[in-house]
């Protein structure tokens, strides 16, 4: 269970918020109620709730005054604000004070819902971090160097991750860098070269790059490296505290020239400003989004945030194409229509170039490659018994965005060969169905139906199995037992005429299998359904 505090100097809204909620079913527990921040501070110095909602404006002490105070001793409280529209500025200082959201009044229990829930995530996040760490803390002797890398993957993933315990663990796992000076350097293989298909040296390649990164710097500059296995934007994370910050970024051409020439792989890479161990995740998305303009001005080189410039007005929504595109290049590509597709890429690729303003090239690449995501589930949707592999099909390729036309023409087109062979496999199964309930009285054969489709017969055999679930054989005496059923159940046929009817001159092996399929002879079957 989660505590929660609610102060307002309203006594109506105390009660309802306490009343219209269903707390517990939430999981929280109502601590207690407060007039303002004076009465809520002593209830909290009996016990720390975990989340406070708190009005801006009330006597004695206000809302701002107790998040600065509950803040100052350090306490973990999640408080949510309540404001009126007048208060909206007040609102916004509270968050610069530390709150973690506010709810307008007059207050809607969905939308105060959704701010709890929220908070309760926040807390669950952060408890776990503390566990991690805990847990960290215990394996140190066990293991220095692995606890090392954990340590820095948390403080670079989890934005959170900036308690007090932070500079403690960074201590004991004896890390010879400056937390106050702090370089965060991204490193991503866009060209594995002759280790493309070998996932398993990819590993082994993130440590070689390591090494390389270490030697390159100068003696008295330390370097810690930690690769990233499942990273979409980076494999290795360098971190260094350097004397002589013009020296990072010809320490990392002399690296990516190295890793080009002794390991045969493409590499960029992407270099945070000068910051903290408080910052380091920010830091490291820092770096990332610098690493990114390769999208933009080639890869294979070495970005520094410091000197990149940002597009002249960012937006806050994710990029989605050009309107309507993705529904239009989803009709093309079921048609076939190549002329039509390349005239789609081409509206793609001069929509993004007129966004380059807008948008930096990291949040352009990544909605890019959620459109085409989108594209490819409404693709496969078309075909939702085909079984997919886990790899996208429909990925952006590593190059230049004034390149991008004939490369994700070229993906798109690979695509588009599978996604139609799909499709007609579908297609050949359910005319293999058609023409069976149309020759099932016939002496039919597996060969005879894949001829009559112009398929191998072991292709066709594989994929009879894989869309209807059942070999081929199997299929058919189960069509043909249901054809005699209903015989058996609106004629007057003799047994070994039924048989024949089916497609069976064998009257005892016709019996054998329908005995075997329904579990009584066809003479049983008939009595039964003139009872």
């Amino acid at each position: 269970m989660y505590s929660l505090l609610i102060v307002d100097d309203e006594r109506w809204v105390r009660q309802g918020l306490r009343s219209t909620i269903d707390w517990e079913a939430e999981g929280i527990e109502v601590l207690g109620e407060a007039e303002d921040g004076e009465e809520a501070l002593k209830l909290i110095q009996v016990q720390t709730p975990d989340i406070i909602i708190t009005d801006i404006k009330m006597p004695r002490m206000d809302g701002l005054t107790l998040i600065e105070t509950v803040k100052n001793r350090n306490l973990p409280s999640k408080i949510i604000i309540i404001s009126g529209y007048s208060d909206f500025s007040s609102a916004q200082m509270a968050l610069r004070y530390g709150a973690s959201d506010y709810v307008l009044k007059p207050i809607e229990e969905t939308q105060m819902l959704d701010v709890v829930r929220k908070c309760v995530s926040q807390i669950k996040h952060e408890n776990e971090d503390h566990r991690q760490f805990v847990r960290m803390s215990e394996r140190i002797r066990e293991s220095l160097p692995l606890a090392r890398q954990r340590y820095l993957e948390t403080l670079l993933m989890n934005e959170s991750a900036s308690n007090h315990y932070l500079r403690t663990l960074w201590d004991r796992l004896n890390i010879q860098l400056d937390p106050n000076r702090l370089k965060v350097i991204c490193v991503k293989v866009y060209d594995w070269g002759p280790h493309s298909n070998n996932p398993k040296e990819h590993y082994l390649l993130r440590y070689a790059i390591g090494n390389i990164a270490k030697g390159i710097g100068k003696a008295e500059e330390k370097t810690i490296t930690c690769p990233l296995d499942y990273h979409e934007d980076t494999d290795l994370v360098i971190l260094q505290s350097p004397f002589n910050e013009g020296d990072c970024e010809s320490e990392q051409e002399s690296l990516v020239e190295v890793c080009r020439r002794c390991l045969g792989i493409g590499i960029n890479v992407g270099i945070s400003k000068l910051s903290e161990i408080a910052n380091l995740h920010a830091s490291f998305q820092e770096a990332v989004h610098a690493g990114a303009y390769a999208f933009y001005d080639g890869y294979g080189r070495v970005y520094e945030a410091e000197r990149l410039e940002q597009p002249q007005s960012l937006q806050v929504q994710e990029y989605t194409g050009p309107n309507g595109w993705d529904n239009r290049f989803v009709h093309v590509v079921k048609l076939g229509d190549d002329t039509a597709l390349s005239e789609l890429i081409d509206e793609l690729i001069a929509h993004l170039q007129t966004c380059r303003q807008k948008y930096p090239p990291h949040q352009l690449r990544n909605g890019l490659a959620t459109l085409l995501y989108e594209v490819e589930k409404k693709l496969e949707s078309s075909h939702p018994s085909e079984q997919y592999s886990s790899r996208k099909r429909l990925f952006i390729p590593y190059c230049t965005l004034s390149e991008m036309k004939d490369e994700l023409l070229m993906v798109v087109r690979q695509y588009q060969h599978v996604h139609n062979a799909c499709g007609n496999r579908k297609r050949s199964i359910e005319l293999a169905i058609q023409y069976l309930e149309v020759h099932y009285t016939e002496p039919i054969t597996m060969n005879r139906v894949a001829s009559h489709l112009f398929l191998n017969p072991s292709y066709f055999s594989k994929i009879f199995h894989e869309k209807t679930g059942e070999t081929f054989s199997k299929y058919l005496i189960r069509l043909r037992m249901e054809k005699a059923k209903n015989l058996l159940k609106v004629s007057t046929l003799k047994i070994y005429e039924v048989a024949e009817q089916v497609g069976y001159q064998d009257f005892r092996h016709f019996v054998k299998l329908f005995k075997d399929q329904e579990g009584m002879t066809p003479a049983q079957y008939r009595d039964l359904g003139e009872l």
